[in-house]
């Protein structure tokens, strides 16, 4: 019974929330709106997180291949396929991008 209680009262804050600060509701909070975030997360993921997990990808390949490890040729040729594909994300965004049009 107290955790239904519990339930409900943060069901009912929540829709306080909503009804009271809509701009949380439309996602358009901090001066910008969804669309200008989400553009920044995604420059930053390609540009930053992408290539920084392919270089690090490869150095672990390598490492691996200069322990003797069996897998390491097959790792290799995974992470450099993956790498190319990351250093492209940018291009591949572009031509969907303008693909759908403006």
């Amino acid at each position: 019974m107290g955790n239904s209680k519990i339930q409900w009262a943060i069901i009912l804050g929540v829709v306080m929330i909503v009804l009271l600060v809509p701009e949380l509701g439309f996602a358009q909070w901090g001066g910008g709106g969804l669309e200008s975030k989400m553009q920044g997360l995604t420059s930053k993921l390609v540009g930053v997180v992408l290539p920084l997990m392919s270089i690090l990808g490869l150095v672990y390949a390598v490492i691996l291949a200069l322990t003797g490890d069996a897998g390491a040729k097959s790792r290799i040729t995974m992470v450099i396929v993956c790498s190319v594909v990351g250093f492209l994300a940018p291009h591949i965004i572009n031509w969907f991008k303008a693909a759908a049009g403006p």
